[in-house]
């Protein structure tokens, strides 16, 4: 990144702007075939500043060489980059061979922690909160054939430690 550069004139932005020049990446978008969805049709790097005001808690990005800035909220940026680390790591423990050992811990725990609503799913009920690795609203059956799928024993060895 290159210098960060301080607001000294009132006329330009807040006094406590700052600015920086860099390198966006910028895409570019095909309109979709009969109405559909749109498409990539290219990306490249163009030059940018970026400008950042804390007391208006904001951040804005400019391309140079055109008339155009756009500006986000830094709490929406917070709130969009929470939900992408949770989504994150939701993904890279999906990913994960776990242990029979820590399966059996697990879906023990899964029995307690988490309660059960109905719901229009495959099952009739899904999960009333987060836990774990999996978001609200997932299916009880997934669940079970997630366990199931991952223990080398299978689900029904799973459902034997709980009787």
């Amino acid at each position: 990144m290159s210098l960060i550069r301080r607001n000294t004139d009132p006329m330009k932005g807040p006094p406590d702007g700052v600015a920086a020049d860099i390198q966006c990446a910028v895409t570019q978008y095909a309109p979709g075939v009969d109405g559909g969805e749109r498409t990539i049709s290219g990306q490249a790097t163009m030059p940018c500043t970026v400008y950042c005001s804390y007391s208006d808690g904001t951040v804005g990005v400019s391309i140079r060489g055109l008339d155009l800035q756009i500006d986000l909220l830094v709490t929406e940026i917070i709130a969009l980059m929470q939900v992408s680390a949770e989504a994150n790591q939701e993904h890279t423990a999906q990913g994960k061979i776990y242990t029979d050992e820590e399966l059996a811990e697990k879906w023990n725990e899964l029995q307690t922690a988490v309660g059960w609503v109905e719901a229009e799913s495959p099952s009739g009920i899904v999960t009333d909160r987060p836990w774990w690795i999996f978001p609200a609203g997932i299916d009880h059956e997934d669940m079970v054939q997630w366990f199931g799928s991952r223990h080398s024993l299978g689900v029904e060895y799973l459902r034997e430690l709980i009787d």
